[in-house]
């Protein structure tokens, strides 16, 4: 059925892809309608799509599940809802207010944040607004590694000012992202993103230094291998090895329309693994205060055998674990045999 574009509902699925100007679909065929698809459709001002048959809602239904969702509402849905109207307003060429997002941030982060707060919420969430969920889910991480390091109120009311403004680029990328142009010039143009929000903040001088280095420095690696600056080593500072490893990990967990969410743990894993490109020691944090390994848990172990974690040991993914083989009881002690590793948690 043919639809205009303001009658589209959440959870409608597309039976003709959307194009404007190329080959390449604004929205596929095939695809749920989400709050992602629903405003590249406004954005690039579609009237009318195709979409499956559908019933129209009895009236005393919408209404139940709005009065539902509001008692059941996490407290992040208010913040992405807000700072979804901003990524809007950027997409459409509206340049980032300074003072609405300071005040946005004194008035909405969390006096503290924990496991329960982040990942049950960002991991169920699926593929809607991803990427502006992900400022939130970013901002809320680097709050938790934050915390436990001791950094002050202030510092981290910095990371969350950083993490609002970070992906600024992104939506004035958008702009381009449907034109021939920006497909030949795909990775050259999204790598200057945070260089697109950190000049967009230069002659603002209430954003303070260390906001304008967490926003530029956001995709660096310690090798020299990131972008945009290439900087490695002791240029990149403290406050952005944290932030970095906060991006990355809330990007790998969080679904992206060219591949599937990583579990936290294979995402943690996949940091661990790149010591020269991310700081052990946020990495190593992340990992304690977002994957606790229990007594008494299940994991599978690189030679293949499921394993019970018996005995905890100061660096948390290597504990005592055992396991039966043979008719044997195994047990080995990770923190010594550095040549078996948890490759994943069963339970």
């Amino acid at each position: 059925m043919r639809v205009a574009s303001n009658q589209l509902r959440i959870g409608d699925r597309l039976t003709e892809s959307i194009y404007l100007h190329t080959d390449h679909p604004i929205v596929e065929a095939g695809k749920k309608i989400g709050n992602d698809e629903l405003r590249r459709i406004q954005r690039f001002l579609i009237k009318e799509v195709v979409i499956e048959d559908r019933p129209d809602l009895v009236e005393g239904e919408e209404v139940q599940v709005e009065t539902v969702e509001a008692h059941t509402e996490h407290p992040f849905e208010e913040f992405i809802r807000s700072y979804n109207k901003v990524f809007m307003s950027w997409e459409q060429g509206m340049k980032p207010n300074v003072y609405d997002a300071l005040s946005w941030v004194k008035q909405s982060v969390p006096e503290r944040i924990t496991r329960k707060d982040v990942l049950p919420f960002f991991l169920e969430r699926g593929t809607e607004a991803y990427t502006v969920r992900h400022a939130i889910y970013r901002g809320a991480v680097a709050q938790m590694l934050a915390e436990a390091v001791g950094k002050d109120r202030k510092m981290i009311h910095e990371l969350w000012t950083a993490s609002y403004f970070a992906d600024y680029g992104l939506a004035r990328i958008m702009e381009w992202r449907h034109t021939k142009r920006y497909e030949a010039m795909q990775q050259e143009i999204f790598q200057r993103h945070p260089a697109m929000a950190y000049q967009a903040l230069q002659k603002e001088t209430i954003i303070s230094d260390t906001v304008n280095r967490l926003i530029v420095q956001h995709h660096e690696r310690l090798d020299g291998t990131g972008y945009p600056l290439k900087v490695k080593g002791d240029k990149i500072t403290d406050h952005s090895r944290l932030f970095i490893v906060a991006d990355v990990f809330a990007a790998m967990t969080s679904w992206r329309p060219y591949r599937e969410a990583y579990t936290p743990f294979d995402a943690y894993r996949h940091l661990k693994a790149r010591p020269m490109q991310y700081c052990s020691k946020y990495v190593l944090l992340l990992g304690q205060l977002l994957l606790p390994i229990e007594v008494g848990d299940r994991v599978l172990m690189s030679n293949g055998k499921i394993a019970t974690i018996v005995r905890k040991n100061p660096i948390f993914d290597r504990p005592v674990i055992s396991y039966e083989e043979q008719g044997r009881m195994t047990i080995i002690d990770l923190m010594e045999e550095r040549q078996h590793s948890i490759i994943q948690l069963m339970d």
